[in-house]
């Protein structure tokens, strides 16, 4: 039971009493996310990322290349406002997804020893998650935690039946194709931009 004095701590602190707390704190969880036709335009970072995906899309189909969904992802999660963070944040993608495939690797590796068993993958899939945010924390890359944990799930969860070392090597190597393109498509609209202003 919450006291005079504490709820009155409470209502202060989070603006609702302590009484109707549940359904008042679901209304202002959600309070923030309102919806301004003003802001629902296209920025320049919306346009790269829609251009990045449209060349991802494209190189892979004229390419015949499988795993275009990794890299168009590579490609959004690699942009950032300018040139120099996309480079920055690029780098830290591309360790993250080795990482990431490094330990889909060894799960594949230890699957095909065990045939493929489930009770494989309930306890290693959950494992080779906690060794791939240990890796990326231990190399000071924190901000690549996210994507090297999502490489090593949707390399790990989606192998085609006898072609897992193959696979996961293809799957890290369309990251660095999405992480290049991220980069080149922030380089030429930033020329672009410099040389509009010029004009």
């Amino acid at each position: 039971m919450v006291g005079l004095r504490n709820r009155k701590d409470f209502k202060k602190r989070w603006g609702f009493s302590a009484r109707n707390s549940k359904t008042c704190y679901n209304k202002t969880m959600f309070k923030k996310y309102q919806f301004d036709s003003t802001k629902f335009k296209f920025g320049m970072r919306t346009v790269k990322s829609g251009l990045a995906v449209f060349l991802v899309i494209l190189i892979f189909q004229l390419l015949k290349w499988d795993g275009t969904q990794i890299a168009a992802l590579s490609a959004v999660f690699s942009l950032r406002e300018d040139f120099g963070k996309s480079v920055h944040f690029g780098s830290s993608r591309v360790l993250s997804n080795s990482i990431g495939g490094f330990y889909a690797l060894l799960f594949f590796i230890v699957s095909d020893f065990f045939s493929h068993s489930f009770w494989v993958t309930l306890l290693f899939i959950p494992l080779c998650t906690m060794l791939t945010i240990m890796t990326n924390v231990a190399f000071n890359n924190t901000a690549g935690v996210i994507s090297g944990v999502a490489t090593m799930l949707i390399i790990a969860l989606s192998v085609p039946a006898g072609d897992s070392i193959l696979y996961a090597l293809g799957r890290v190597f369309e990251t660095f194709v999405g992480v290049f393109i991220a980069i080149l498509v922030n380089y030429d609209l930033e020329i672009a931009k410099k040389f509009l202003k010029k004009k």
